[in-house]
């Protein structure tokens, strides 16, 4: 792989985690009643809109996609697209132009609350329009991910994909090394010794980014504290339980350290960056790396050979196995663009007109409803069929972005040894009680 083709791959690992894990931050929102109550235009089918958006490190940008099959079925309506980076950047830019007077009529935006780009905190700010009384939005958004959209009855974005985390193998890499899909986490232990005796590492972990190591962590939560304890958040948020006293969380972060134990992880992984990390999977040096589907895309525009597979991350038994499968991108209108019906049937294409299979396709994350007709997603297409375990991603309703900061550094530091399980887990809760 050259080097420009590595520095691609990255940058597109990085914007598929990072926009699963925008919403970082959830829950109710402040309900400080400061949220704008004006109804968005009816549909339109001719005009101009604007819609700004995060870039992805895809070329093109996959929301570009959209906007031309868009434009092919609307030709009365033109979308004028601009993409800022990920990150404070974006953020920064959007709230500012937001509260100014050069709003785009849509923007993206991150579900629940608590980040700088989070639906219910623009809520409250009044800087979006509430979409609850479009009748096309009515079953949009999945129950469980309610309280990520909804806040004082108003409905203040839509949804337009869904984010898959799973266990993607290098499928060529797995062949050669003799061991079979691991469906425990016992077999994963042994795989693992098995695979580290071949010079190679089973698993591929960012130790040193704090979003790729929380990643890793929440992934295994969905087996141990949701298998046992699906309410966990709102028992957290009701003060019934905390990280620390929760035997799932427990067993989360005394996974990490069983499995670096075991030689799960590559060599030298809490000094490993993204740079280091994603392209180990597509050179073969580690079978398997735990990052959203829509990463997928990317790592085949970077290595058109390259065979994959995506599996659940397992949990202690085959039973217990869940995976995360989120709403979490959305779409939102202004208060300047709630007067344009364009930005209206913009955002009804994308939910329901099929602009979500165009996106999907595009990124390689699900749409809304279904899944692609994709070989490398048929290792998750039977628990993705099962609503018992299917969860949206644990770390979305969270209140502030800082408990999800403190577990990606809390398994920084279990790499290191520098921290313990408890240590992490007190840092987690000492974390929730910010505002």
């Amino acid at each position: 792989m050259s080097a420009a083709s590595r520095s691609t791959l990255v940058i597109a690992l990085a914007a598929a985690g990072a926009l699963s894990l925008s919403a970082c931050g959830g829950g109710g929102g402040t309900k400080n009643q400061a949220a704008s109550s004006a109804a968005v235009a009816a549909p339109a089918d001719s005009g101009t809109l604007t819609l700004l958006g995060q870039a992805s490190g895809n070329k093109p940008e996959p929301l570009d996609t959209v906007i031309a099959a868009f434009e092919k079925k609307y030709p009365g309506i033109k979308v004028k697209s601009e993409y800022l980076p990920i990150g404070t950047s974006y953020a920064d830019s959007l709230r500012t132009r937001l509260r100014g007077g050069n709003q785009p009529d849509v923007f993206y935006a991150a579900p629940g609350a608590g980040g700088l780009t989070s639906l219910l905190n623009l809520a409250d700010a009044g800087l979006t329009a509430d979409l609850a009384k479009q009748s096309w939005t009515k079953g949009l958004v999945d129950t469980n991910a309610r309280e990520l959209f909804y806040q004082d009855g108003g409905l203040w974005g839509i949804p337009f994909d869904r984010v898959v985390v799973a266990q993607v193998y290098n499928t060529t890499a797995l062949k050669k090394s003799g061991i079979e899909i691991p469906r425990t986490m016992d077999e994963l232990l042994t795989a693992c010794k098995k695979v580290n005796s071949q010079g190679k590492s089973l698993l591929s972990l960012a130790g040193a980014s704090a979003e790729n190591s929380g990643l890793f962590a929440v992934a295994l939560a969905a087996n141990y504290v949701l298998a046992d304890q699906p309410e966990f958040n709102s028992e957290r948020a009701q003060g019934k339980t905390t990280f620390a006293g929760s035997k799932g969380w427990q067993s989360t972060v005394q996974a990490i350290v069983d499995m670096k134990k075991a030689g799960c992880f590559q060599k030298g992984v809490e000094a490993a960056d993204i740079p280091q990390a994603a392209p180990a999977l597509a050179e073969g040096k580690a079978l398997s790396f735990v990052i959203p589907t829509g990463a997928l895309a990317a790592l085949r525009g970077i290595a058109p050979n390259l065979e994959l597979e995506a599996h659940p991350l397992p949990g202690v038994t085959a039973e217990g196995t869940n995976i995360y499968s989120s709403q979490s991108d959305a779409l939102a209108i202004s208060t300047k663009g709630a007067k344009n019906g364009a930005a209206t049937t913009f955002l009804k294409y994308v939910a329901t007109g099929g602009g979500d299979e165009v996106y999907a396709k595009a990124t390689g994350n699900l749409p809304l409803k279904g899944t692609l007709d994709d070989p490398a997603l048929s290792g998750i297409s039977g628990i993705l069929a099962d609503e018992k375990h299917n969860f949206p991603m644990i770390n979305l309703p969270w209140p502030n972005p800082e408990v999800y900061s403190d577990l990606g550094k809390g398994v920084q530091g279990l790499l290191t040894g520098q921290q313990s399980p408890a240590d992490v887990l007190k840092s987690m809760d000492d974390a929730w009680k910010q505002k």
